[in-house]
């Protein structure tokens, strides 16, 4: 069982460099699902902890088999499904899918914080949908140009477009009586993604892709980090219609070739599917997830050499994947000393605006919740910006 490592009191200096010696035993405790546990102090503040503050299982009811819920979630199983082959309820492997999409958003921070700024980043929206096809939603993405490293996400919920039916139009009205979209909702989806594209921008020579979609100028236009680019004469902003050819030498390739394998491995954005999301805070928890696995777990091509991944291929060091690797199924990472995004926060305190599923009766609350340690987690940050 993994020992703590810090402090979980915000307001003492153990939160932050612990010297030797700062942990003290005290005695045990009995748990149903984790056997017996030892309990510890801070010598400074006289805090209690355990050795399951910091694991992955803390605060369940019921360990499960975490490698084998993500293995299983990538390869397009639904919840239920997954319960039904684990012996367990949807609703706990719900928890175990909240669980990593945490682990792996904490991973991401950890993971770029060492990572070699690109020269050039791909942006563009994936469609989807939240709740059925009278709430499409759109997932943008911004890409690292070079080996297609997945770098923040943001989300956005809308109306429907397109050609409606009489009785669609009566059904949407109903729904909307309920909960409608915020207006402006989409450009400050991409507005939010491109304030945080700076962060991953060198102190250099910039080159932004993008395809012609109409909200994309004035976005990038308005932004005040990428007005510095521009009056230093560093920015170059591409446009390439969407109708191009898909092909490798499509300067939107490495965002088409993501939204590709995020339609090929999670069922929910598969074309004409029947595993919609059915909550805007889970979709992108799903989609974090995938962000790990498509960022560290999977090779960035097939033919030789095929171990390498695209973070290591990006320049992160093989000590710090190494460890994540080793760490992500049993300690939660640390996201101390690190900036969160404000998308990311957004995710991980369940933040984000998404529909009701029992819109007809009604609901009190839905989506996931936010426990203590979660957001006791997230406390230890750096502010953002």
């Amino acid at each position: 069982m993994p020992r703590p490592r810090f402090c979980r009191n915000p307001r003492c200096r153990n939160s932050r460099n612990p010297p030797a010696g700062w942990l003290a035993r005290a005695g045990h405790y009995p748990t149903a699902a984790h056997g017996l546990v030892q309990r510890y102090v801070c010598t400074r503040c006289g805090k209690g902890m355990g050795e399951q503050t910091e694991s992955m299982h803390y605060y369940a009811k019921r360990r499960l088999k975490l490698a084998e819920i993500l293995s299983r979630l990538r390869g397009g199983s639904s919840l239920r499904d997954i319960g039904r082959e684990l012996g367990c309820s949807r609703t706990a492997v719900a928890n175990a899918v909240v669980r990593l999409a945490r682990q792996a958003m904490a991973c991401h921070v950890d993971l770029l914080s060492g990572l070699p700024l690109p020269g050039r980043l791909v942006f563009d929206g994936l469609a989807s949908s939240v709740t059925g096809h009278d709430y499409p939603s759109q997932i943008h993405t911004l890409v690292d140009g070079s080996v297609e490293l997945l770098l923040a996400m943001t989300h956005y919920v809308g109306p429907r477009g397109g050609t409606i039916t009489v009785k669609q139009l009566e059904r949407i009205k109903e729904k909307y009586r309920v909960w409608s979209p915020q207006p402006g909702a989409l450009k400050d989806s991409i507005a939010l993604l491109v304030n945080e594209l700076t962060a991953f921008a060198p102190a250099a020579a910039l080159l932004i892709d993008t395809d012609e979609y109409r909200l994309y100028p004035p976005v990038i236009e308005a932004d005040l980090a990428l007005r510095w680019y521009r009056e230093a004469g560093l920015l170059e902003v591409r446009r390439t219609p969407g109708t191009a050819e898909r092909t490798a030498s499509n300067p939107l390739f490495p965002v088409n070739y993501v939204d590709r394998m995020i339609r090929h491995r999670m069922k929910e954005h598969t074309r004409e599917t029947i595993a919609g999301g059915r909550n805007s805070t889970m979709q992108m928890m799903r989609m974090w997830i995938f962000a790990w696995d498509h960022n560290v777990r999977q090779p960035h091509r097939v033919e030789p050499p095929a171990d390498e991944c695209r973070a290591a291929k990006a320049g992160v060091s093989t000590t710090l994947l190494r460890r994540l690797k080793r760490e992500f199924y049993h300690r939660r990472r640390s996201v101390r000393r690190h900036r969160v995004p404000e998308s990311m926060r957004q995710v991980w305190l369940a933040g984000l605006a998404t529909p009701p599923v029992r819109w007809v009766k009604g609901q009190a609350s839905y989506g996931p919740g936010v426990p203590q340690y979660a957001s006791l987690d997230l406390s230890f940050s750096r502010p953002a910006g």
